[in-house]
């Protein structure tokens, strides 16, 4: 069985992990910006015909997601 943490998700699904929307997370990931006060993790790659669609380690998006609900019990 393999370590989901280093599955590779799409944006749609990194988005659910982290509880944002799926705007708010590839905004600021291209602008570099902070997300609910958290670095946004960064794509590993970018799929579809005009390379739109990120995707990302889900490792990274867990990580992401922990410090955001820290962040939001604050």
């Amino acid at each position: 069985m393999s370590d989901f943490r280093k599955t590779r998700i799409g944006v749609t699904n990194a988005a659910r992990l982290m509880d944002v929307r799926v705007t708010e997370l590839k905004q600021a990931v291209r602008t570099e910006q902070p997300l609910h006060g958290v670095m946004p993790p960064r794509p590993i790659g970018h799929l579809g015909k005009s390379a739109t669609e990120m995707y990302f380690n889900a490792g990274d998006v867990m990580d992401a997601a922990e410090a955001i609900k820290a962040a939001r019990r604050r």
